[in-house]
């Protein structure tokens, strides 16, 4: 096969100068699809902390002891609703 330049190239270079390409583009194609592929993911998980955040500050804001922290049993009562127990 002949290049630009009209010279032969043997079947080596014309792997070489055609495999790289191939290659960086199926690798390129791929972490794309894997982006596009956790993106329902990352939503739902996105979700999920925005909904254990609002019930910890819900139940502090409650608490009549006064206490900064959320606390085990509020952390574990807004893990429960967030799931759907």
């Amino acid at each position: 096969m002949n290049d630009h330049n009209q010279q032969q190239l043997t079947v080596r270079e014309m792997v070489r100068a055609h495999a790289y390409p191939l290659l960086a583009a199926v690798s390129s194609l791929s972490l794309v699809s894997i982006a596009v592929l956790l993106i329902p993911q990352a939503v739902k998980t996105d979700r999920y902390n925005r909904c254990v955040d609002a019930q910890i500050a819900m139940r502090v804001a409650i608490n009549t002891d006064g206490h900064t922290q959320p606390g085990k049993m509020n952390y574990l009562k807004a893990i429960e609703h967030c799931e759907g127990f």
